[in-house]
């Protein structure tokens, strides 16, 4: 097995750049500049893929986002828009809750630890149980409130593009054509891992027909989760974490 179709995998997973591999060990042990780094590096494995928005060629994305969220927050008019908004649907402040719950453990699990035979399945396994948790959050509370009509931060984003430009390109982000099918394929449990010339792939397929939807490369599947996690980090820390603070009418 392990001659098989490991050995491109487990050479893959060794020559990752550790900022890069273990950026989920803990996101609080990361300053801003590295966590901008983390995030343009990840934004780079996208750009044959033609993700090309001003929140991706700027050299601080992570950052940029954050305070263009603090800014969203301080104006009065949308931030009680958003707190009616929550208090119609807390399943957002649940969900959040138990996406780092759940992420906090998949990230923390060290595949090294374990015998060498096992150990590249093992790793395989770490990347795949922190896209699931991300991907279906994204297809559900969190996609709705930036990308579903009904949400105050979807109205806003649709007349005050110009004003928010980060967030924009967030949410044209989570709406990108090759990002919804491959959430699609890991949300209907329609995925595949594949090896080919010690190269690893992804490759998402229709439920109903089994036909392949869209195959990526390791690093761009994974970019693609980074990315939405940092958007998720953010959202919750300058927005999500800000109403849990209020009292509940």
């Amino acid at each position: 097995m392990k001659a098989f179709i490991m050995p491109g995998f487990y050479s893959l997973c060794t020559n990752f750049p550790m900022l890069y591999f273990y950026h989920l060990m803990n996101t609080n042990s990361y300053n801003i500049v590295e966590k901008d780094k983390i995030l343009k590096n990840a934004f780079g494995e996208l750009k044959d893929l033609g993700i090309n928005s001003k929140w991706s060629i700027t050299s601080q994305p992570f950052t940029c986002l954050q305070n263009e969220c603090k800014l969203l927050a301080s104006d009065p008019a949308i931030s009680r828009e958003i707190e009616t908004y929550f208090q119609e649907n807390l399943i957002i402040e649940r969900a959040v809750e138990m996406f780092f719950t759940q992420i906090s453990m998949s990230a923390r699990a060290n595949w090294r630890d374990v015998p060498d035979e096992i150990r590249p399945i093992t790793a395989r396994g770490w990347f795949i149980g922190r896209w699931i948790p991300t991907f279906l959050i994204v297809d559900g509370p969190i996609g709705r409130f930036i990308c579903k009509g009904g949400s105050p931060l979807f109205d806003c984003l649709k007349s005050q593009y110009l004003k928010y430009p980060f967030l924009s390109s967030a949410r044209d982000f989570l709406n990108n054509d090759l990002f919804r099918k491959l959430r699609n394929g890991f949300g209907h449990w329609a995925f595949d891992w594949e090896v080919i010339d010690l190269e690893s792939y992804v490759v998402a397929y229709d439920w109903r027909s089994g036909l392949p939807t869209a195959r990526l490369h390791q690093k761009q599947a994974d970019a693609f989760h980074i990315i939405a996690f940092a958007l998720i980090e953010v959202l919750d820390e300058t927005i999500i974490s800000e109403f849990k603070k209020k009292p509940r009418k």
